[in-house]
């Protein structure tokens, strides 16, 4: 008796199948994404974090019984964005089922969403080839860095010039926020009103005066990994050490307040000076990741 293949939504008792899928496909970094862990209790907890897109949103490829594919989608039409996680599809079924799942996965989005993004290792060559096929672009690398608690005793002490993030600083924040991050999933209006309730980590640093030098925005993440969403500094307030009083602020808080005592950041390929920043810190470089964009001019 043979069996025929089909996408369709997750039934009822597949959960656990599917975590097992993603699971495996996680473990390594060639068929696995970026957006969530490789251990199975700590990527449950960061897809739970995506409320009702989990298990809601998922598309499975299905032979027979057997989950083969899978793919689970955080779209906001707001944005009229969606983060696809996935596709994960075993490795006797990607030629064929990979894009298929991913188009599907597209259709399956709200109509009021025309932006979807993808996102893995350097590793992950099959997901480049199938953002190519689609003709989709592809950003500049991004170099995942970690520090633990070991780092922290070589940091310079915390800087007087940082403060907690306040309401009031939506305007200051609003067009280095945009220049810095052009095209991200948390608009300046989110970051402040997160922050001010508490759901993000955010400092502000700003001169004697006042005056706004720069802010940083992180969280601690549901597996109780702290991670650096975001740092920016004024262009008139470089090499003043504003940067580095910030950053070491605001990881030694976020470092103390997960439970993992560690923190994530990322930062691009060709900010070499970031780099070099985070390594004397003592970061380490943990991956390199691409996402992969349909909106043009991504």
């Amino acid at each position: 008796m043979t069996t025929m293949t089909s996408i369709r939504r997750i039934a009822d008792g597949e959960v656990d199948a599917l975590l097992d899928l993603i699971t495996t496909e996680q473990a390594d970094p060639a068929t696995g994404i970026a957006y969530i862990g490789t251990e199975r209790d700590e990527l449950r907890l960061e897809l739970e974090d995506l409320g009702d897109a989990w298990p809601g949103s998922a598309l499975v490829v299905a032979d027979g019984a057997r989950l083969v594919g899978a793919t689970v989608t955080d779209a906001d039409p707001d944005l009229h964005r969606s983060w696809i996680h996935g596709p994960w599809v075993s490795a006797d079924y990607w030629d064929a089922w990979a894009r298929p799942l991913l188009e599907a996965t597209i259709a399956a989005c709200p109509a009021e969403v025309t932006d979807h993004e993808i996102c893995g290792d350097v590793a992950n060559v099959r997901m480049a080839a199938l953002a190519a096929e689609l003709g989709w672009r592809s950003s500049v690398p991004n170099h995942v860095f970690v520090a633990d608690q070991a780092a922290v005793p070589g940091w310079p002490t915390d800087d007087r010039r940082v403060r907690t993030l306040r309401a009031t600083d939506v305007q200051a924040i609003d067009p280095l926020h945009n220049a810095e991050f052009p095209n991200t999933y948390l608009p300046t209006r989110q970051l402040v009103d997160q922050s001010v309730a508490g759901d993000l980590i955010s400092l502000v640093s700003e001169d004697d005066g006042g005056g706004f030098l720069g802010y940083a925005s992180g969280r601690v993440q549901p597996d109780g990994a702290g991670y650096l969403d975001f740092i920016a500094i004024t262009p008139d307030a470089r090499g003043c050490g504003a940067g580095i009083g910030l950053l070491v602020t605001i990881a030694r808080r976020i470092i103390t307040l997960a439970p993992q005592h560690n923190l994530n950041l990322t930062v691009q390929d060709h900010r070499t000076p970031a780099v070099t920043l985070y390594r004397k810190l003592g970061f380490t470089l943990e991956t390199t990741i691409v996402g992969y964009s349909s909106r043009p001019g991504h």
